[in-house]
């Protein structure tokens, strides 16, 4: 999933297809199973000179639930836009249209190999919720350890012999 991300923009191509969630090394961490996969979408825009990649991203994903460690259910939707600034081009001020202050729309470097799938999962990443966990579940239950088990137990057993 390698573009020319300029000329794409310029284009208004549009690219689409199914993300295996395996390919991402850097979500792998918070995936619970990585067997699954998201529809993505990328489409090339301009506006006022400029040059957009619009990025539409779907699907289930399973998390880790940070009390359990079960799965957990995440229905993922992002929608996000981002300014494609030219090699040797200014980066936009803060108070520019479409400028880095603009959540909506951030910027990145613009190549002619650009790499979507890092690009896709930097998307992914900040729209997970920093600790994903279930509404109710219980803490993971603990290994049964009997009274004899412990080493206290065993120290108490002989102070009485």
């Amino acid at each position: 999933m390698v573009i020319d991300s300029l000329e794409f923009a310029q284009r208004h191509e549009i690219l689409s297809g199914r993300l295996q969630l395996g390919t991402l090394p850097r979500l792998a961490e918070v995936l619970f199973d990585d067997s699954d996969s998201l529809d993505y979408e990328v489409s090339g825009e301009t506006a006022g000179g400029k040059a957009f990649l619009a990025l539409k991203l779907e699907g289930p994903l399973r998390l880790i639930c940070q009390r359990c460690l079960g799965a957990l259910e995440f229905a993922l939707s992002v929608r996000s836009r981002v300014m494609l600034i030219e090699p040797g081009s200014p980066w936009p001020d803060d108070g520019q249209v479409g400028g880095l202050e603009d959540e909506a729309c951030d910027a990145i470097a613009a190549s002619r190999e650009l790499d979507l799938a890092p690009l896709l999962e930097e998307e992914i990443l900040l729209t997970l919720p920093i600790a994903p966990r279930h509404e109710r579940c219980e803490p993971p239950v603990a290994v049964a350890a009997s009274k004899e088990a412990s080493p206290f137990a065993q120290l108490a057993r002989l102070k009485h012999n």
